[in-house]
């Protein structure tokens, strides 16, 4: 069942000196592609109280929902381009916008540069790189292929773990402008070692033909805006929408990411706003994102023996559980809010690192880039309008205004388990086994 969307499993090599090259280049890239996305609350809480502190929350929040929107959007585009052309090239790019993106970023000093530079110029980067970082493993890993997402996608928890720890100190050591630039060099040294590790498995030819199929697909005659209107068309998968599976996921996937990211965003300033010190507010983000460090090598092991989707279930049900048990009745209590943070990291850490797993379920290997792109296209309005409703709940951040904060998060924690169970109902129903 869990492998019906492939017509040659064997063919998979499942391991051997190239496919565990390849995944250490994975894990590399991601430290900072991933890093980033997980670090927003280090810099989020740092811009809001300097640069940009005569500025509106609300108008600052938009810096972080417009990067992560441009992050997934995207994904359609540079999926499928994965998908024809490879890795290298896209990594290449990839490197340039998000190195180019955090120096400027560096120099910001308003509303308009930050969202300029890091906003869109690094988002670009990060979602240059997120598909083929991800998708490369799904041309080598059929049978271990959630183990090999956890342990790529680890790479994001050891960025972001570093990142926050690094830039609370380097704030007050050399400031903020050489705190960011070091993350750009970083993001040069570590995706150099992706570039050079990563090696593709479609042949020669079949990169080559993609090219032509690029090329020639229109006639001479054909504006350039008609083969860029037909390159969108063959990107985004529209006919995928009539799936219900692919529906469902979506939306698990939404309210899965939207409850990390947006907790991760915040939750440094939570715990300043509750009268924690400043180093123990960024030690719950560290916290959260070393915990999920064994928590994903675990899972992706549990999810190819038990099944993907059977794993998501279950985590999404502790995430819920976590936020309201334990969160909720927090209230600024730092022994709770650190209990919190580990049960947190361990729960939304496995289910973040299954999503790709659980995407190549449902489609085979060579259309994967293509509907990894298309779930992260929607992904992107999805996630734009939560985090708007994110700053919008949080309002002027009184201790009220968290307390909301908390029960939205837990609101979607619930929606997220009736989603994953859909999406696995309409894919093999309610019968147990392993999918």
């Amino acid at each position: 069942m869990m492998f019906s969307a492939e017509t040659n499993p064997e063919d998979f090599p499942d391991g051997g000196r190239d496919a565990y090259l390849t995944l250490f280049g994975a894990f590399m890239g991601l430290v900072i592609d991933f890093g980033i996305a997980n670090s927003l609350g280090a810099i989020e809480s740092y811009v809001s109280s300097h640069q940009l502190s005569n500025v509106k929350d609300t108008s600052v929040s938009w810096v972080f929902t417009i990067h992560l929107g441009v992050m997934y959007l995207g994904g359609v585009v540079f999926g499928e381009c994965f998908d024809k052309f490879g890795a290298r090239k896209l990594l290449i790019a990839s490197t340039v916008f998000m190195a180019g993106g955090l120096f400027c970023t560096a120099e910001s000093t308003k509303l308009s540069h930050f969202i300029l530079s890091f906003g869109i110029t690094t988002a670009i980067g990060t979602s240059l790189g997120m598909v083929p970082l991800i998708g490369v493993l799904s041309h080598w890993f059929l049978r271990k292929r959630a183990f090999a997402c956890s342990v790529a996608t680890i790479g994001g928890l050891v960025g972001s773990s570093v990142f926050a720890v690094m830039l609370q100190k380097l704030y007050k050591e050399v400031g903020f402008k050489w705190a960011i630039r070091v993350m750009g060099f970083m993001c040069i040294g570590c995706m150099g070692i992706a570039i050079a590790l990563i090696k593709e498995r479609k042949p020669k030819k079949e990169l080559s033909d993609a090219i032509d199929d690029i090329l020639d697909v229109q006639p001479k005659n054909k504006s350039t805006l008609v083969t860029v209107a037909h390159f969108f068309r063959e990107a985004l998968d529209l006919s995928i929408v009539k799936d219900a599976r692919f529906v469902c996921l979506n939306l698990a996937v939404f309210f899965a990411e939207i409850i990390s990211i947006s907790s991760l965003t915040y939750l440094t300033s939570y715990g300043l706003d509750h009268s924690i010190s400043e180093s123990n507010s960024y030690l719950l983000i560290t916290l959260v994102n070393v915990c999920g460090i064994p928590s994903r090598l675990l899972s992706g092991v549990l999810a190819d023996m038990y099944g993907r989707f059977n794993v998501m279930i279950v985590m999404s049900i502790l995430t819920t559980v976590v936020i309201f048990g334990v969160w909720l009745p927090a209230e600024g209590h730092l022994p709770i809010l650190f209990t919190f943070a580990v049960l947190f990291g361990v729960s939304t850490s496995a289910t973040i690192s299954l999503i790709p797993a659980c995407t190549s379920q449902i489609c085979s290997a060579e259309r994967f880039g293509k509907v990894y792109g298309t779930l992260y296209f929607f992904l992107a309005f999805l996630t734009i309008i939560g985090m708007y409703l994110t700053s919008v709940v949080l309002g002027n951040r009184t201790l009220v205004d968290y307390r909301n904060f908390v029960l939205y998060e837990g609101g979607y924690a619930v929606a997220a388990v009736v989603f994953w169970v859909a999406a696995r109902y309409f894919s093999v129903g309610f019968r147990w086994c392993k999918f």
